[in-house]
């Protein structure tokens, strides 16, 4: 309460309420249940959270506190397997059969009804019938037991006038020194329990290492609090989110979900709270995400039928949030806040004899108010259409402040936010965070060096720059990097490989025979640096710097001496001598043991085999220039990396054939897009695209925008020529 006070007299601010009295509105079911309390945490501090439930309410050595059960049920697939095995039926047969059945949810009729148009399942129906039989009381039945995410209860102290412990309510088992109800979350309603859902949120221990960076390292005096009480208003913040600049912003970094912000341009908090909500499947499919844009842009007039200009005037006249219908239920049909609550739940669980109940009393309740008959109508069927997407405003409020404050940090503390997206990204993310970073930022990733990286990305300040974590480095694990920082630290500075191997390896100086020499148990134990991390060390560009190298080619030269300090010569197959002076061999070495290298794509494709077939006919582009919209429709030429290749199959709708495309994630550096290959193409290039990942393409194509992304992309089109190299092709044509 004093906090509450404290707040009170901060903003002076008062605040009108209506109807307050719910009743049993957010009570659910016979017995009267509470609805969910859901709150979320940064995920690594939940476990603080519930030490400080069970510290404050297990008092007087009483238990209180307990977690909520959950069970996996059998699915289709796993009881044909469990029964099959009893019958002793062949299990080669059986993972046949059920790798044809594609939704594991499959219910008992439904697996008759794929035996009514597959001949294979109804073979297997017809020759065990028993299986079939004794599969069906199975089916959904419990499996196994664990431990619920999330649910966390608190009992009261007394019940009855009598003090009670949580085994007066509900079973208890316990799991790994954990209170454990054999009650699910679920079944945890019927007892008359409030059930806790103590979620951890990655993002928000995200956004609170960011604001750590922020206040350690330019003293910014910044919280999660003060951020949210600044008036959400920051121009900077929605001009990225505007321009799509959304990577790592939480909720908002999908391809959907930035193309919509881009024709959005959110201006304000509420524009994000309605892009949370309105965002959804259901949502999108109605077309109310589509009416809320038409109406922001200012293409359509907002249209309110009679009443709902209150509710309805912050999103446009689209009816957005359960909070929204409740207020319309209230001011246009008569009806108790409790009511409208009662209302939201009939319609999304189609309790058809209580919807129709409501409906005469909304009815009844807009004719008293004086609400034009055909308003109520139409108002009435806006009610329940909306009742089965609708999000609720508190979620989408907090989830809309959440991402705000991720953006206002991206767009006023940049470096910090990139340093700690970097940190937290998995290798897939990587190419993205950094292809936007190099757009909207100054802040920019370098190789990393010896002397200065540390086992996560670390950040120079003073020129912004990222150096590229050695724990990215392949096959170095936490040991292996952590006895190099140790080392550093005690000793200071590398000087130079050489000195690196005598400080690294002096409990150790074995001769070694090849890169790969194994090392006995005694000598890993005390030092867990071998040979092959020494190569991958400077593959990955750490001692370019300590030898004043200019060029990524004279690696090598770094190579031979490490390899002549550790005792064995470099094998000619393995660095053949028409690749080591190529600026694309080094930097593809570079990028198989760690991640980061800049290749020369134009300087590829100019020395390729295959230049002569587009020289003259289309001009060459980057992926960046392509990404450009000014690029629309133009044909062009391009060279990447393949990085993932995925088959499609549809159905032709003039000829009812099955055909394919072929889905291609081009790269270039930083930089990605997608090629899609259409059927004539794909059937004519079949062979080599089969096994195309991880190779470099020169392939012509159209550029095309692409709603989905909001976006541009490539495209095959009827003349298009594909052509792929590998490292002997690139080696012989270079120049």
């Amino acid at each position: 309460m004093i906090v509450e006070s404290v707040l009170l007299k901060q903003t002076q601010v008062p605040v009108q309420a209506l109807d307050c009295l719910t009743g049993s509105g957010f009570r659910q079911g016979e017995a009267g249940s509470l609805a969910d309390v859901d709150v979320d945490y940064a995920s690594n501090r939940r476990q603080e959270v519930k030490e400080y439930l069970e510290c404050r309410y297990n008092e007087s050595g009483k238990q209180r506190v307990f977690s909520a059960g959950t069970y996996s049920t059998m699915k289709l697939k796993a009881v044909i397997k469990d029964v099959c095995r009893v019958y002793k039926v062949p299990v080669s047969y059986v993972n046949y059969i059920t790798a044809i059945f594609e939704d594991d949810n499959m219910t008992w009729t439904d697996l008759f009804k794929l035996a009514a148009t597959n001949k294979k399942v109804n073979k297997f129906v017809q020759d065990y019938p028993q299986v079939i039989e004794d599969i069906r009381g199975l089916m959904g039945q419990p499996r196994s037991a664990s431990v619920h995410a999330s649910a966390i209860i608190v009992i009261p102290n007394v019940k009855d006038d009598e003090e009670v412990e949580c085994f007066d309510y509900t079973p208890i088992k316990k799991v790994d020194d954990i209170l454990v109800s054999e009650l699910d979350g679920y079944s945890i309603d019927e007892t008359g329990l409030l059930k806790n859902d103590c979620l951890g949120i990655k993002e928000l221990a995200k956004i609170q290492s960011v604001i750590d960076e922020c206040n350690k390292v330019y003293n910014a005096g910044i919280t999660f609090e003060r951020l949210v009480r600044g008036g959400l208003d920051d121009e900077k913040t929605y001009r990225i989110l505007s321009k799509g600049y959304t990577q790592n912003v939480f909720q908002f970094s999908s391809a959907g979900m930035t193309k919509f912000l881009m024709d959005m341009k959110p201006c304000c908090i509420n524009d994000l709270i309605a892009a949370n909500a309105l965002y959804r499947p259901a949502t999108l499919e109605s077309g109310s995400t589509q009416k809320y844009l038409d109406c922001k842009r200012g293409d359509v007039a907002p249209v309110y039928l009679w009443g709902t200009y209150n509710a309805l005037h912050s999103t446009y006249g689209v009816l957005v949030g359960q909070e929204q219908l409740a207020q319309m239920a209230r001011e246009v049909g008569g009806f108790s806040l409790g009511e409208g609550i009662n209302l939201v739940k009939y319609i999304s669980k189609k309790k058809a004899d209580k919807i129709h109940a409501m409906k005469d009393k909304f009815m009844s309740g807009a004719a008293n108010n004086g609400c034009p008959k055909e308003d109520a109508v139409l108002i009435w069927e806006m009610i329940e259409l909306g009742c089965k997407y609708l999000f609720n405003f508190s979620h989408a409020t907090a989830y809309a402040i959440t991402s705000y404050v991720g953006a206002w940090l991206k767009a006023n503390y940049p470096t910090a936010f990139y340093t700690i997206a970097l940190q937290w990204a998995d290798d897939k993310e990587l190419p993205l965070i950094m292809s936007e970073m190099e757009e909207c930022s100054s802040a920019k990733v370098v190789p990393p060096d010896i002397n200065t990286s540390a086992e996560k990305f670390f950040t120079d300040y003073r020129t912004n720059e990222i150096f590229w974590s050695l724990g990215k480095i392949k096959m170095l694990g936490t040991k292996a990097v952590q006895y190099i920082i140790n080392e550093r630290a005690k000793g200071g500075p590398f000087k130079s490989v050489e000195n690196f191997i005598h400080r690294i390896f002096k409990y150790k100086l074995k001769k070694y025979e090849y890169w790969d020499d194994a090392d006995n148990e005694q000598e890993a134990v005390r030092v867990p640096v071998n040979a092959r991390h020494v190569k991958n060390l400077i593959l990955a560009g750490c001692f370019d710097k300590v030898s004043n190298i200019s060029a990524v080619v004279e690696r090598y030269s770094i190579l031979d001496k490490a390899a002549a300090e550790l005792g064995f010569k470099i094998l000619a197959e393995d660095y053949p001598d028409h690749l080591i002076n190529q600026h694309y061999f080094w930097s593809m070495q570079q990028i198989e043991v760690c991640g980061i290298g800049q290749i020369d794509y134009k300087r590829i494709f100019d020395n390729s085999y295959c230049h002569h077939q587009f020289k003259g006919k289309l001009s060459y582009s980057t992926v960046r220039k392509a990404l450009d919209k000014d690029s629309e429709g133009k044909k062009i030429t391009l060279c990447a990396t393949v990085t993932e290749m995925e088959e499609i199959s549809y159905k032709d709708k003039k000829s009812g054939e099955k055909k394919h495309i072929c889905k291609l994630h081009l790269q270039q550096n930083n930089d990605l897009i997608k090629l899609v290959c259409w059927n004539d193409f794909y059937v004519e290039n079949k062979a080599e695209l089969r096994d195309i990942k991880d190779k470099i393409i020169i392939v012509s194509a159209v550029v095309k925008y692409n709603d989905y992304s909001g976006g541009n992309s490539l495209n095959t089109y009827k003349t298009s020529r594909l052509f792929t190299l590998n490292q002997q092709d690139n080696g012989s044509t270079q120049k």
